[in-house]
């Protein structure tokens, strides 16, 4: 009998790892091993799909993807991190798109989509060339001689932002590309200007962590933008009679409760409360402590309190009674920040309190806005900001968050670096025509891998032609025609070819890494000459 059900306990087990097997061979989409032209046809496919995938959302005219995740979550979105995230697909080739797209985000914030569809590109090219008859490793031989030469021309090609004009014309173009309003990335433009004039002088090498100096917060609500110079926490004081408004504010921060506790006096645990007289003794020692701690802060001379544990009533009493403002039950990590902000340190209240452990802040205001309570904290002579975003609906809100995180980046990447190139698809032309007059100077087969990078650059603005709803052959004759001639053009955000004057700028820098990226990633797909599936 119990042979029996063992033996069944096995076969249940054997057809559920049958079944795991067989679910993650079909997110693989590979049923054997793969090699040769088969290989080729996988490498092909994988890449135009990933490619349409991301070209239809690519610029600012792009269209939006709704993805159902296997636990029934729903995300809209254009963003080409979210997409390539929520693809349940291990095919080897998506594999590698997906890790090119981590490691853009990572390391730019920004220029995802132009990395994948260019890498999309490129392995789609390579593999008609493969059919043609040329071999991998002249096909990366020669992207690699048209990645050295477009990584000379960017260096030709790019100018210094000399003019806080032109840093606008960046952030603003990076904000754009989310989709979003014009006057949604003015204001975006406007705030994110204001937060780095004071972060510009932080660093000699110009390097900024986004992550120590910049919070983000987003609700639902609205619309509206704001930032300060300060933190913005979204909690509820502790009380509604304490006053909600200060200027020239001193700060109190704790960490740990602020209450009686009973080891105090009865460290040992030898007293037992089981009699009248020990009871009396315990209440009349907790009542002095909690007027001892009470008084403590109300003769430290602080306005605001901020309390990480959890605070006694009657604490809260006393401090409601001397006008003074208390917020508990704080997270570490805010209140770290904010001491880092208003130069406060973090003491228990078992410490003596002393003036230098106070911090300083210029304003304070607590604010309801949409059922919610706010504290802003404001200090103005300190580097960290906070800027607050507002939208009535929650896919309108992760636009916002997306373009202003795009924005901040590329603030970022211009803060260390000022240089920049044609946006709206300019430079990408400019690279695959000097690219095909480069290609003419090979005798070897090698040149035919450099005009099919070309090919793969033009990509760029033939897409974001064809999401303005542009005829995109009619659209490259105008390019073309215009660089003849001499004049910078551009796929404009109203839908048509334009002079880039005034002038779309992307960051240099991050252009930059999209294209070296995408082609590493590409040489290193067409490395792969088998597939072998795991029995």
């Amino acid at each position: 009998m119990n042979t029996s059900i063992a033996q069944h306990q096995n076969t249940h087990a054997l057809d559920n790892m049958d079944a795991l097997r067989q679910s993650v061979r079909n997110r693989i989409g590979i049923t054997g091993d793969v090699e040769k032209d088969e290989l080729i046809y996988h490498m092909e496919h994988a890449s135009i799909d990933i490619k349409d995938l991301f070209a239809s959302s690519f610029g600012p005219r792009g269209m939006n993807k709704i993805i159902i995740s296997p636990t029934d979550d729903i995300y809209m979105t254009s963003d080409g991190k979210t997409i390539i995230e929520e693809i349940d697909v291990l095919h080897p080739v998506v594999t590698s798109l997906k890790e090119l797209a981590k490691s853009m985000d990572k390391v730019c914030g920004d220029g995802t989509k132009t990395a994948v569809i260019l890498a999309s590109s490129l392995v789609e090219n390579a593999a008609k060339l493969v059919d043609y008859g040329l071999h991998p490793t002249t096909i990366i031989k020669g992207y690699q001689l048209a990645l050295n030469k477009v990584y000379d021309i960017l260096e030709y090609e790019s100018t210094m932002a000399t003019s806080e004009e032109d840093l606008r014309y960046v952030i603003e173009n990076a904000s754009l590309s989310k989709g979003i309003e014009s006057g949604q990335a003015q204001m975006i433009t406007d705030i994110v200007l204001k937060t780095f004039s004071k972060l510009k002088d932080l660093n000699d090498d110009g390097s900024i962590d986004l992550n120590e100096y910049i919070r983000v917060i987003k609700k639902v609500g609205g619309p509206a933008m704001e930032c300060i110079s300060g933190i913005i926490l979204d909690e509820t004081p502790a009380r509604h009679d304490m006053p909600f408004h200060f200027k020239g504010a001193k700060i109190l921060i704790l960490n740990y409760n602020v209450k009686f506790e009973s080891k105090i006096i009865n460290s040992q645990r030898n007293i037992r409360i089981d009699g009248f007289d020990n009871s009396e003794l315990i209440a009349q020692e907790q009542t002095r402590t909690v007027k001892a701690l009470a008084q403590k802060i109300i003769d430290s001379g602080a306005d605001i309190v901020l309390c990480e544990g959890d605070v006694n009533e009657y604490v809260e009493d006393s401090l409601a009674k001397h006008d003074i403002l208390l917020f508990k039950k704080l997270k570490m990590m805010d209140i770290e920040m904010i001491s880092k902000t208003t130069g406060a340190n973090i003491i228990s209240i078992r410490d003596d309190i002393i003036p230098d452990d106070l911090g300083f802040i210029d304003e304070v205001n607590v604010e309801k806005k949409n059922g919610e309570y706010f504290l802003f904290i404001s200090v103005d002579d300190q580097p960290i900001s906070t800027i607050l975003i507002w939208e009535p609906f929650r896919y309108g809100l992760e636009k916002l968050e997306e373009a202003v995180d795009d924005a901040l980046n590329n603030a970022a990447f211009l803060m260390k670096k000022p240089v920049v190139v044609k946006g709206g698809g300019g430079i990408e032309f400019v690279l695959s025509q000097m690219l095909r007059k480069y290609a003419s100077t090979f005798e070897g087969k090698e040149q035919l891998a450099v005009i099919e990078y070309a090919n793969a650059l033009e990509e760029i603005p033939r897409i974001l032609a064809r999401n303005a709803g542009l005829n995109e052959v009619d659209a490259m004759i105008q390019m073309l025609n215009n660089y003849n001639r001499g004049i910078d053009c551009r796929i404009d955000y109203e839908r048509k070819v334009v002079e880039n004057n005034p002038p779309v700028y992307d960051s240099a820098s991050i252009k930059k890494m999209s294209v070296i990226a995408a082609t590493e990633t590409t040489n290193n797909i067409l490395r792969i000459d088998k597939i072998l599936l795991k029995k």
